[in-house]
């Protein structure tokens, strides 16, 4: 497992000074900017030499990173569940948008088995056609995911369980039945454990209900999910709009990489306890205690 970061937009000074030293421009990917002179959208192993250099080239200035995390091969065929993390994203018109937000608005907050309730959207509005085999997320917003016409169909009969597919909306009329769906989950998750990579936000100002947010992976006691469907959501608002996320057990994952669907990257769903567990822990407390102690920080 590696912990990976990217360096988010810093002062044109320190942007400057890093952009100097060949080694540190180099594996960050330095690209000049007219507004704060480089950026820099390379991700670098956390673990390595890097960091250590980059923050002595701060001194002190408050950086921001973000974050993205690694496994091998070997972690991902030893896990029984994953997170599904969107790869692919179709936007919306001004009035596809304006339309799923009022059915946002509709419908309330849903309590889970977590301290959080979630939104469960049903109606997703969508005018631009979808991929033929993708799995796409709608907008930046909606948490919500839509697949194409042959995906629809070959998910119908792949035997997988825990989601119903329901069709994308027009202004005028209904899509028909061929044309893209929207992905529903019949079931929530048990309540993830909280470590020391989850922390919440306000994101409404300083009252509940609050909105969590994480940098690492995702955990659940032991046997927590042994009786999960094949595809299901959290428990948590984890995702965009107060959504949960969407979490597959092994066979799910294996179908979705044999049928070559584009849109979904997946990563492990840790078990508490596990070796792998154990280390996802420990890189990232000595990371976190790392940024703090110069001033810096991961951003969600």
């Amino acid at each position: 497992m590696k912990i990976l970061l990217a360096l988010r937009p810093c002062s044109p000074g320190l942007a400057h000074r890093v952009a100097a030293d060949d080694t540190l421009a180099k594996a960050l990917g330095a690209k000049p900017n007219p507004a704060v002179g480089f950026l820099f959208p390379r991700f670098f192993d956390a673990a390595g030499p890097v960091l250590p250099r980059l923050l002595e080239l701060a001194d002190g200035e408050p950086v921001t990173f973000l974050r993205d995390l690694q496994c091998t091969p070997l972690e991902l065929e030893g896990s029984s569940h994953f997170e599904a993390l969107c790869r692919s994203t179709i936007g919306q018109s001004r009035a596809d948008s304006k339309a799923t937000m009022s059915a946002y608005h509709q419908d309330t907050l849903h309590p889970t088995a977590s301290r959080w309730s979630v939104r469960l959207p049903q109606k997703i509005w969508l005018s631009k056609p979808v991929a033929e085999g993708s799995i796409t997320h709608v907008d930046q917003w909606t948490g919500e995911y839509v697949i194409g016409p042959t995906l629809a169909q070959a998910l119908r009969a792949s035997g997988l369980t825990g989601f119903e597919l329901r069709p994308v909306l027009h202004q005028k009329a209904e899509t028909p039945d061929e044309a893209a769906q929207h992905l529903v989950a019949r079931e929530l998750l048990p309540a993830a454990l909280e470590d020391v990579t989850t922390f919440e936000t306000f994101d409404d100002g300083p009252r509940q209900p609050s909105t969590p947010r994480r940098y690492g992976l995702l955990t659940y006691a032991p046997g927590a999910l042994e009786a999960s469907p094949d595809l299901a959501r959290t428990a948590e608002p984890w995702g965009h709009w107060r959504t949960p996320a969407w979490i597959a057990r092994q066979q799910a994952r294996s179908w979705f990489e044999s049928a070559q669907v584009r849109g979904w990257k997946f990563q492990p769903v840790l078990a508490a306890g596990s070796k792998l567990h154990a280390e996802h822990t420990q890189r990232w407390q000595d990371l976190l205690g790392r940024l703090q102690a110069a001033g810096a920080s991961v951003i969600a």
